[in-house]
C-alpha cells in the first residue's frame, strides 16, 4: 500500500533551480517482487518537474519506492504528481521552495570622451546604468537631456543623470527658473521609463555652489529646502518615474562642518542614497593610496546605521595607478563589495582622464582584473536593479 504522506524529496526542490534528485514514496505490504522503471510523469501546479519510476524490488514488509526527479520548477509553491503503482494512485504534493534572495551587484559608468555607450558591453557583463551631468547656469541650456536618456535605453542601461543647480539654490528657488524645471519634469513624464536622478550631489565637500556660494558655506537647510523645491516641482507635472538619488561625499573637504543628518530631506523626498568617493593615490599633492574599504566604510556605515530601508549605489568611483596597483585594487574592491559592504546594489565607475587617469581599462592587466571581477555570478546585469526600479 502507498503512504503518498511520507513522501520526501531529496535534495529541496527550489523554484527557477535546475533540479535532479530523487522523490521517495513509501509503501508498506511489499512482497519482494521486482518491478520495472516506469514512464514520465510531468507536475502540475508548479509545472516543469518530472518524476521516471526507477527500477527496483519491493522488499517484504515496508520500503520506499523511488521516483528520479529532474527538471526546473517554474514557481514556488506545491507541485502535484498523480502516481500510478502496484494498482493503486495516490497523489504527492512536494513543496517548491522559493529562489533564495541573492545578493546581486549591478553596474554602470560614466564617460563623456565620446566613447559609444556600447563599449562598456565588452566586459563580460553588460552595464545596467548610464550615467551624465546636467549642469544648470543662469544662462546656460536648460532642456531635459532626452537624446540622452534615449541612448541608454536603447543600448539596455537606466538613465542617471546628476542634476547640477551650478546657478546656486536661492537663485535656483526664486521662482525664475520654474517654468524650466516645469519642462523638463514633464519632459521626464513624457519618457516614461525609470530615471534616476542625483539632485546636487557631494553637498557635505566645499567644491559646489550648494555648499560653498561666493566664499560662504550654504546652510543645510537652505539644501533641504531647494531638494524639496525641486523634487515637489517635478512630482507635479506627473514625473512619477524619477527616483531622487541623495549622495554625499565620502569626505567634506574639511571646510564643511554641518553633518549629514542636517542634510538629509527626508523619507518621502529619497528614493535611493548615493554615495561618491575615489582613491586618488599619491596623483595629488594632499592625497595617498586608499583601499576601497578605506575610501568608503565611513560614509557607508553611517548609511547604514540611519537609513537602512534605503537602497544604497555608488554614484561615482573610481581609483588612480599613481603610488598603488590599480588591479589588485580593483579585485579588492569586488572582494569588499561582497564582504563587507553588501548593501550597495550598484556602483558607476568614473572612466575617463580627469585628476587623475580613473580608467579601469587603463592597462590590459587592469582591464583584466575587471573582466575577471564581472564574471562573479554575483554581478549581473538589469537596469530596474533587481526590481528597485520599477
Amino acid at each position: 500500500m502507498l503512504n503518498a504522506d511520507f513522501a520526501h524529496v531529496s535534495p529541496e526542490v527550489i523554484a527557477g533551480n535546475v533540479y535532479d534528485g530523487n522523490l521517495y514514496i513509501s509503501y508498506s505490504g511489499g512482497n519482494g517482487a521486482a518491478f520495472d522503471a516506469g514512464s514520465a510523469i510531468a507536475s502540475t501546479g508548479v509545472t516543469g518537474l518530472t518524476a521516471v519510476l526507477q527500477k527496483g524490488t519491493l522488499e517484504n514488509g515496508m520500503g520506499n519506492i523511488v521516483y528520479k526527479l529532474t527538471g526546473t520548477p517554474s514557481a514556488s509553491g506545491v507541485a502535484v504528481f498523480n502516481v500510478s503503482f502496484g494498482g493503486q494512485t495516490v497523489t504527492v504534493n512536494i513543496t517548491v521552495a522559493e529562489t533564495p534572495v541573492v545578493n546581486t551587484l549591478f553596474w554602470g559608468f560614466f564617460d563623456d570622451s565620446g566613447t559609444p555607450m556600447s563599449f562598456y558591453d565588452g566586459f563580460g557583463k553588460k552595464p545596467s546604468m548610464a550615467m551624465m551631468f546636467d549642469a544648470w547656469t543662469v544662462t546656460g541650456n536648460k532642456d531635459f537631456p532626452v537624446q540622452f536618456c534615449r541612448n541608454a535605453d536603447a543600448g539596455g542601461y537606466v538613465p542617471h543623470i546628476t542634476w547640477e543647480p551650478m546657478l546656486g539654490l536661492a537663485e535656483l528657488m526664486s521662482g525664475k527658473y520654474d517654468d524650466d524645471i516645469r519642462k523638463y519634469g514633464e519632459a521626464m513624464a513624457a519618457f516614461g521609463k525609470p530615471i534616476v536622478v542625483r539632485f546636487a550631489h557631494e553637498f557635505n565637500g566645499d567644491w559646489y555652489p550648494w555648499s560653498i556660494f561666493n566664499e560662504e558655506l550654504v546652510p543645510a537647510a537652505t539644501y533641504v529646502q531647494g531638494f524639496r523645491y525641486v523634487h515637489d516641482k517635478i512630482k507635479a507635472t506627473g514625473a512619477t518615474n524619477v527616483y531622487w538619488t541623495w549622495a554625499p561625499n565620502n569626505a567634506n573637504g574639511n571646510n564643511n562642518p554641518q553633518t549629514l543628518d542636517a542634510y538629509y530631506p527626508g523619507d518621502e523626498y529619497v528614493d535611493i542614497i548615493g554615495m561618491d568617493g575615489y582613491n586618488f593615490g599619491t596623483s595629488q599633492s594632499w592625497s595617498k593610496w586608499q583601499s576601497f574599504g578605506e575610501v568608503f566604510t565611513n560614509v557607508y556605515s553611517w548609511i547604514t546605521q540611519n537609513h537602512p530601508d534605503k537602497p544604497i549605489v555608488i554614484c561615482e568611483m573610481g581609483t588612480s595607478s599613481t603610488g598603488g596597483d590599480k588591479a589588485a585594487w580593483i579585485t579588492d574592491m569586488f572582494v569588499q563589495l561582497e564582504t563587507n559592504f553588501p548593501k550597495i546594489k550598484a556602483f558607476v565607475w568614473f572612466n575617463i582622464d580627469k585628476e587623475t587617469n580613473w580608467l579601469f581599462n587603463q592597462t590590459e592587466t587592469s582591464t583584466n582584473a575587471f573582466k575577471a571581477a564581472l564574471s562573479n555570478p554575483r554581478v549581473v546585469t538589469d537596469r530596474t536593479f533587481g526590481g528597485i526600479l520599477k
